[in-house]
């Protein structure tokens, strides 16, 4: 799991660059069949989203696979929690 911040979002490209808690910047893949969940203030917790609902300096967490050689990360979940 990786929690950071969203650096760089590609909505066309369908990757995200998180800035992680340790300082390291990780670009992952986002595939359409991975779980995405964005906060909801009023229902105190998250529900289901897209990768559109996400925002540059959007506080997340990921699960992915790791990198191999020049390939980003594959984004396995997303979850907002800003």
């Amino acid at each position: 799991m990786l929690a950071g911040k969203i650096h760089k979002l590609d909505l066309v490209e369908r990757t995200v660059v998180v800035l992680t808690d340790d300082g390291r910047e990780v670009t992952a893949k986002v595939p359409a069949s991975a779980s995405i969940e964005v906060s909801e203030p009023e229902a105190m917790g998250t529900m289901g989203g897209t990768l559109e609902d996400l925002e540059e300096g959007y506080l997340v967490e990921l699960e992915v696979h790791e990198a191999h050689e020049d390939h980003p990360c594959t984004c396995i979940s997303l979850v907002s929690i800003s």
